[in-house]
């Protein structure tokens, strides 16, 4: 059987999206939706309290997708809400159900103000994570006298931001994430040809798979907050500037449109796609069906 890291070695590339699990226990009509994507998309990967804002668990909504909707799922772990004991139990359990692949993040910074009776837990890193995955891959983490069982193995993950100024110290960061485990790498979203070909092109090198993160614009107030708020974004004011003044209707689809020619042009460099959400799945789930289009007439 095909491992979802087939895909990303296959000769047209993968197609992901990117969702949030929803923030209370209602979760019908974002399956509904959800559901408009089998046989379109390779994976659903799924975000782990991004930007510190609490949404059903990843493990639980993951599980309902694969049992509900038969598609993969990648989960991203985030080292900030959970210690090592729950990282690993969460990591067995993942296994347990099926879950794909999942994807080390070290955790977005909790701002000050924001869920101020929390504490950052973060026992290990992004690194360290991967190293532990690797660990109970190969059963040979030790709980007390008894070696845990080998596991089904886990597709290991890492992140990286081809939009960094300093980009020679986020590819020394991706060479160090690839020898501490990571079989692929999702990137923060790509706006320009330029920046997401030299990150492809560049990250050859490391031999690992490039899943290139798109995100499409709703709304100019979308684009406000993500200049403002997401610093990782800082180096994408130009893009994010161009809609500025434009009605909703207009901002969509012009960012469909200068999507679907960025990934056409960044097909033949990547493994695949990671179509994210932002403010909301109707609009990701628009640009995955429009690319799969492209790419053929299903998933094979």
């Amino acid at each position: 059987m095909a491992t979802l890291l087939d895909t990303l070695l296959g000769s047209e590339p993968a197609l992901w999206i990117e969702v949030s699990p929803p923030r209370g226990v209602v979760y019908e009509s974002l399956l509904k939706r959800l559901a408009e994507l089998h046989g379109r998309v390779d994976a659903i990967n799924l975000t782990d309290n991004a930007l510190a804002k609490v949404k059903m668990s990843p493990l639980v909504f993951g599980s309902i997708i694969k049992t509900r909707l038969g598609i993969p799922v990648v989960i991203n772990f985030s080292c900030r809400d959970r210690n090592l004991l729950a990282l690993k139990s969460d990591l067995l359990g993942a296994a347990a159900i099926g879950i794909d692949a999942v994807v080390a993040l070290t955790g977005d910074k909790i701002e000050p103000g924001i869920h101020d009776e929390a504490r950052t837990v973060r026992d290990v890193d992004a690194l360290g994570l991967l190293r532990v995955i690797g660990e109970l891959n190969r059963g040979d983490t030790r709980e007390g006298k008894r070696s845990l069982k080998t596991l089904p193995n886990l597709i290991a993950g890492a992140v990286a931001n081809p939009n960094r100024k300093a980009i020679d110290r986020e590819f020394e960061l991706l060479e160090r994430k690839a020898k501490s485990g990571a079989r692929f790498v999702i990137t923060q979203p790509v706006f320009e040809l330029d920046s997401g070909r030299v990150f492809a092109n560049r990250a050859r090198s490391y031999g690992i798979p490039v899943v290139m993160g798109v995100l499409p614009i709703k709304r100019e107030a979308m684009a406000s907050y993500l200049k403002q708020n997401v610093k990782d974004l800082s180096e994408a004011s130009p893009h994010l500037n161009r809609f500025s003044g434009m009605p909703e209707a207009e901002v969509r689809s012009e960012s469909i449109k200068q999507n679907l020619a960025l990934m056409t042009q960044l097909a033949g460099l990547v493994a695949g796609f990671n179509v994210m959400s932002g403010g909301g799945p109707s609009l990701a789930i628009e640009l995955a069906l429009e690319f799969s289009k492209l790419r053929g007439s299903s998933v094979k």
